[in-house]
């Protein structure tokens, strides 16, 4: 009898009979729906399918389809009643239409000098989950969101990518976002809102990819037809900083104020820092941003302590570092809830006998803090207008 020509089904060396690649491809295949399942949890809209479906029922007389002002707010505690990941419905321009300016959302705003109130600040503005940075997000919703919802702050970092300069955050193919866009995009709203104005603070963030040139950053803004127009210009280092009032005036019309840090010494490299960007260690200073836990930001006895740096601790302008590493909307929606964010501003004030200027947060979507903003620069207006009015009456 002849051999049959049948192949013989190898078995592998442990002796067992299936592929020698098919545990490899199940367990990668487990670990790609394990992370696929957490995305979707974490950042998917699932709450808005689940509304569109089932109906709404609001005992706290709050509505996220509803314009107006949400529960809680000053007198302490509260949020909207609205999915995790969309913006509170606040309105934050809040001036009175007697004639009287308005600047940034409040007529008590425009006495003010610009680094006597408080902005909120999304950190890495850029590297949002709808913009396609789907791993370890900073937000949900994209900065023009943000902006719309009352943030008159926006942390970004420039890159150098194949020697295009765009905003991304450590990798240049993760959710970048092209400058031009962007800036037109801000643009419009300050054309539309002639009452506010923005403050960005850039990370320069060379070692991405190629060094970053900010000249070629400025020129890309300066594409934007209008924007530039905008950029206010600060005279000198130890020269007194303007009122929101001033600069809001429609004959000034100053209502972009731009910093950088982690890039050129302007000090030293003049020719490589333009007009318009200063260097944000000539004017301020921050607290750490290296928290891994809610307590480490709670304990303010070390976590205002400012950090030393380049600049000699200027403290013109003092921004506060709000969010943990790596990034947590779960973190976030207890560190940006009103009482929260409201002590902490509070107790750091008092710790370095000085105001707050940028509370800068992760998931801006999450509590209330353009409330929080309004509430807090109403009660610094009173007390400047009380201090000016005792400094003028007689002894």
């Amino acid at each position: 009898m002849g051999r049959s020509s049948r192949p013989v089904q190898r078995k592998d060396d442990d002796g067992g009979g299936g592929s020698c690649c098919t545990w490899p491809r199940i367990i990668l295949m487990v670990i790609v729906l394990a992370v696929s399942g957490i995305l979707i949890w974490q950042f998917a809209p699932v709450d808005e399918a689940i509304n569109s479906i089932l109906p709404t029922y609001n005992n706290t007389g709050s509505s996220s389809n509803v314009e107006g002002p949400s529960t809680g707010g000053s007198n302490g505690g509260g949020s909207n009643t609205v999915a995790p990941t969309e913006s509170p419905q606040y309105q934050f321009i809040q001036c009175d239409d007697d004639g009287q300016p308005c600047c940034n959302g409040l007529n008590s705003n425009c006495n003010l000098r610009v680094n006597e109130i408080l902005y909120a600040m999304p950190h890495n503005a850029m590297a949002t989950f709808d913009d396609g940075f789907i791993f370890g997000p900073n937000h949900q919703r994209p900065l023009e969101m943000a902006v719309e919802a009352g943030f008159r702050g926006l942390n970004l970092d420039i890159c150098n990518c194949g020697g295009q300069t765009i905003f991304c955050h450590g990798i240049c193919s993760l959710g970048p976002r092209a400058v031009v866009p962007v800036m037109q995009n801000v643009n419009t709203f300050l054309d539309n809102n002639p009452t506010e104005l923005i403050i960005f603070v850039y990370q320069v963030n060379s070692a991405v990819d190629q060094p970053v040139d900010l000249n070629a950053f400025y020129n890309q803004m300066a594409a934007v037809d209008g924007f530039l127009d905008k950029l206010y210009v600060h005279p000198g280092n130890n020269a007194t900083w303007p009122t929101l009032g001033e600069l809001i005036d429609p004959a000034v019309n100053k209502r972009v104020i731009m910093f950088h840090y982690n890039g050129p010494n302007c000090n030293l490299f003049p020719d490589e820092c333009p007009s318009g960007l200063h260097w944000y260690y000539n004017y301020a200073s921050d607290n750490d941003w290296e928290h891994g836990s809610v307590s480490s930001i709670t304990n303010t006895d070390t976590s205002c302590a400012l950090r030393a740096n380049a600049g000699g601790n200027r403290v013109d302008w003092i921004g506060l570092n709000n969010f943990v590493s790596p990034p947590s909307r779960d973190a976030a929606q207890r560190l940006n809830a009103y009482d929260t964010a409201k002590a902490y501003i509070e107790a750091c004030s008092a710790i370095l006998n000085n105001d707050i200027n940028f509370l800068i947060t992760d998931f801006w979507e999450q509590g209330e803090l353009p409330r929080l903003v309004q509430d807090h620069n109403r009660a610094r207006a009173l007390a400047q207008s009380r201090k000016r009015t005792l400094l003028r009456s007689p002894p």
